[in-house]
């Protein structure tokens, strides 16, 4: 395929079905799913699609059970918000991380994913963040990002735990 709208949406698809690949692995086990857990999958993950190049992949998760409301969404956000990273941060040969942090916060859960990439002076949103920001809507939360020349992109999501508040 040499359309490249194409291939930027295959990509983007097989990008969600990674995530929810990965997250059903672990929705199929017995009890609650924790979602720290599901982050280590998804930084193996990630860091075998950017093995060739000098991305590296920190996850830090706060042991959390989450309702059945948060799983696929939070784990399509994740993913996302990885993938943006891995794509856009570190043109060329660049190198540098992505740090991932989910934890508890007051309420619900706090979900961060920043880049030590080229940052820029605003981020406009393409199709990846606007489902983002639409999933995010959905379970009732916020999204805030911040980004600098040269300083990378950080992106902070912040959800309650509430599963009534979802819509």
């Amino acid at each position: 395929m040499s359309d490249p709208q194409s291939v930027r949406h295959l990509t983007w698809l097989s990008d969600v079905t990674a995530a929810m690949e990965l997250i059903s692995r672990r929705m199929a086990g017995d009890g609650p799913l924790d979602f720290a857990g599901y982050l280590e999958d998804v930084a193996a993950f990630w860091s075998r699609s950017c093995e060739s190049r000098a991305i590296r992949i920190d996850v830090r998760g706060q042991a959390t059970l989450l309702p059945d409301s948060h799983l696929l969404p939070l784990a399509i956000i994740t993913h996302e918000l990885i993938s943006n990273a891995s794509r856009h941060a570190f043109p060329g040969d660049r190198r540098g991380s992505i740090a991932v942090a989910f934890s508890r916060a007051v309420g619900g859960v706090s979900l961060v994913v920043r880049d030590s990439g080229i940052g820029a002076d605003a981020i406009e949103p393409g199709e990846g963040l606007s489902l983002v920001q639409g999933l995010v809507d959905h379970l009732r939360g916020s999204m805030t990002i911040e980004t600098a020349p040269e300083a990378g992109v950080g992106v902070r999501i912040r959800l309650p735990l509430e599963v009534g508040q979802t819509h």
